[in-house]
């Protein structure tokens, strides 16, 4: 497995480097350590004799951030390393950071990407990060956003909660598959959930045939879809119960992103878990809007796990 990790001295990135390493990471992974630098971010620059001057001040600004974030990531890699044996390069580059982390993907043909995002207010929640937001729907391969105490799932002295959401399809295997990282020194509790919603077609439907029609069709459906649910439920926990995890099922009704942002709060869950597409004819999936109001307004760590690359190419 290649994972990439973006590194930056903020809390949110440190956590992400406490959870990579308190995971048992499979053999021969390869782990990136990506640190974006913007010439923002240096110091006021005052040249001194004049403009022709200016080059040689800009120049020696992004060398000193060049190599200050070189040492930020060799001090990191040491710190890694320490704890896990795994191959681990650095790479510093300067641009847009959003658009550094999907080249270096592309680049390095990652599997993981690791990004630690800021923890928000429920007003100011849906901002998420523009970098956060911009890789999560444009990354073509699993998205880890890492806020608070994460590390916990996999270090903590008693056991954490997970919430798996499935939509019934075959890519919430993947996430069971994905889950099995996840079991540490103590196993999480494990809830999958699914959320069963009305057809959006139904409105207009009840216009031309009528109300009593429509309301025995909408019971027949929701009828259907619950039962359907209950036992794509059953099938994906009798996966993770094979994985050692303790595990139960909520099945419900209603918008799929708020009842599961809601069921996350209730139950005070350290991360959610939630399958995408990953290509389609050679192209990536667009990333859907229940998965990003998820991942803009959920209350703890956000994975979003898309296809094996074998899975993807085939």
């Amino acid at each position: 497995m290649k994972i990439l990790v973006a590194v930056d001295p903020s809390e949110h990135a440190e956590e992400a480097i406490r959870f990579v390493k308190s995971v048992e990471w499979p053999k021969k992974s390869e782990l990136f350590l990506i640190h974006v630098i913007e010439m923002k971010d240096a110091p006021p620059i005052m040249p001194e004799g004049g403009p022709s001057s200016w080059d040689r001040v800009i120049s020696q600004a992004r060398g000193k951030l060049f190599t200050e974030a070189k040492s930020f990531l060799e001090h990191t890699k040491k710190e890694i390393v320490e704890e896990r044996a795994l191959t681990i390069k650095c790479l510093v580059m300067e641009g847009l950071p959003g658009a550094e982390i999907l080249q270096a993907v592309k680049d390095y043909q990652i599997d993981l990407i690791i990004l630690g995002t800021r923890g928000l207010s429920n007003v100011k929640r849906f901002l998420l990060g523009s970098t956060s937001d911009w890789v999560m729907r444009e990354a073509p391969c699993s998205v880890l956003l890492v806020r608070e105490k994460l590390s916990k799932v996999t270090k903590g002295k008693t056991a954490a909660k997970i919430l798996l959401a499935t939509d019934g399809s075959s890519v919430a295997l993947s996430t069971v598959d994905m889950l099995g990282l996840l079991n540490g020194k103590t196993p999480p509790k494990v809830t999958v959930t699914h959320v069963v919603r009305k057809p959006a077609y139904l409105e207009g439907w009840y216009w031309g045939k009528g109300k009593a029609a429509f309301k025995q069709l909408a019971e027949q459906l929701l009828d259907k879809a619950q039962k359907e649910g209950a036992s794509h439920l059953e099938e994906i926990s009798q996966r993770v119960k094979g994985l050692g995890m303790e595990v139960d099922t909520v099945l419900t009704k209603g918008d799929p992103a708020e009842e599961i942002v809601k069921l996350a709060e209730c139950s005070k869950t350290k991360l959610i878990m939630v399958g995408s597409k990953g290509f389609k004819g050679g192209k990536p999936v667009p990333l859907g809007g229940v998965v990003r109001k998820i991942a803009r307004y959920a209350p703890c760590s956000v994975f979003l796990i898309r296809p094996a690359r074998s899975a993807k190419e085939g």
